[in-house]
């Protein structure tokens, strides 16, 4: 799929998000190799690459937010908060805004 997108969108910036397993965490055997299989074809086709532990989005939830047992729900939307954040400079225009 990012291959096409670099085809039918080359001139635009491209920004991947990836979200790592973590070995405490990991619902399947298989997480750890499809993530690094992954990252290496993404790789080749996104300009920018920002990469979240899915450990660390648990600790922030149970820490910082105070959530004893953090929910898919949860996560999704920290994560959510974070993809809007740093792309908010791609989808408004402004004088503080900038190009990634």
């Amino acid at each position: 799929m990012m291959e096409r997108l670099s085809v039918d969108y080359g001139k635009k910036a491209k920004l991947e998000f990836s979200i790592y397993p973590a070995p405490q965490i990991s619902t399947a055997m298989v997480e750890p190799y499809n993530s690094i299989l992954t990252t290496h074809t993404t790789l080749e086709h996104s300009d920018c690459s920002f990469m979240v532990d899915n450990e660390a989005i648990y600790e922030i939830c149970r820490r910082n937010l105070d959530i004893k047992s953090p929910t898919y729900t949860n996560l999704n939307r920290l994560i959510a908060q974070i993809v809007s954040s740093i792309t908010a400079s791609l989808r408004f225009d402004g004088a503080l805004n900038v190009d990634l």
